[in-house]
């Protein structure tokens, strides 16, 4: 894996962590549409990752099984 790819993992991850931990943190209390500009960073972020990883979306990239024969995936 590239340091690119590596590197939009880790500020979705960041992002997402940020989210839930406001939300626990803000007991639920947030405005409605608080997070909405967090979540269209985080949606930019995976098409560019999908687009790096040659997928030709987001969801081809999410529901890719290749590789999940003996990984204990659910699916």
């Amino acid at each position: 894996m590239t340091r690119q790819k590596k590197e939009i993992i880790k500020k979705i991850d960041d992002l997402e962590q940020w989210i839930e931990v406001d939300e626990e943190l803000g007991c639920g209390f947030a405005p409605a549409g608080a997070y909405d500009e967090t979540y269209r960073e985080i949606d930019r972020l995976r098409e560019e990752l999908a687009r790096l990883q040659h997928y030709a979306n987001v969801e081809d990239m999410l529901y890719d099984t290749r590789g999940c024969e003996n990984s204990g995936c659910p699916w």
